[in-house]
């Protein structure tokens, strides 16, 4: 009804609609200096194949589901232990690795670890579970967890969780960025 009245008025006060030009102008292209923009749009077309994890799928050694994990890193103070058990433990990111088969854990976690380094993120959580639901009911993605943040620089200390959230299925973990941000080192 507002439309109808609204076109009315128009045709009454004697105004015309605006005629649009149909064309699509594009933006003038910048030339980048040196061929960095080049080389950026080469890498942006590489990256769907560049994508992949990286981080080893080979079957890492048998591990006890109900041991707890504990890992800090040589170059970094003990004291980041105390951290791993701050209640509540001020997660930043959390990611839940239920129902997961071993490549679609690696894929996420290896997505994890450039959203560590894009958002400097300090505090993160993985839950990757006891076993329950996989062959021999052995903690599979607990075994490849252990191992992938073990050899990544940018975690410098992890600890399976306390009981009341999430005990041995869930690991929290610490970043290098916390270094560099509480304790000013570089």
């Amino acid at each position: 009804m507002t439309d109808d009245l609204f076109k009315t008025l128009m045709k009454e006060t004697g105004v015309k609609p605006i005629l649009r030009d149909a064309r699509v102008r594009t933006k003038k292209q910048v030339a980048a200096k040196d061929g960095a923009g080049a080389r950026a749009r080469a890498r942006a077309q590489d990256l769907p194949t560049r994508i992949h994890h990286q981080l080893s799928t080979e079957e890492p050694p048998p591990m006890n589901p109900l041991k707890p994990l504990q890992y800090v890193a040589y170059h970094t103070d003990r004291r980041a232990l105390g951290l791993l058990d701050e209640v509540p433990f001020p997660a930043q990111f959390e990611i839940d690795l239920h129902g997961y088969t071993v490549e679609q854990a690696a894929q996420t976690i290896a997505a994890l670890f450039l959203t560590i380094r894009e958002k400097r993120l300090t505090h993160i959580r993985i839950t990757h579970g006891i076993g329950r639901h996989s062959k021999d009911n052995k903690p599979i993605l607990k075994a490849f967890v252990n191992r992938w943040l073990k050899n990544n620089p940018d975690i410098i200390a992890f600890a399976s969780a306390r009981r009341s959230d999430g005990g041995v299925g869930v690991v929290n973990a610490v970043t290098a960025a916390l270094l560099d941000d509480r304790w000013q080192r570089t």
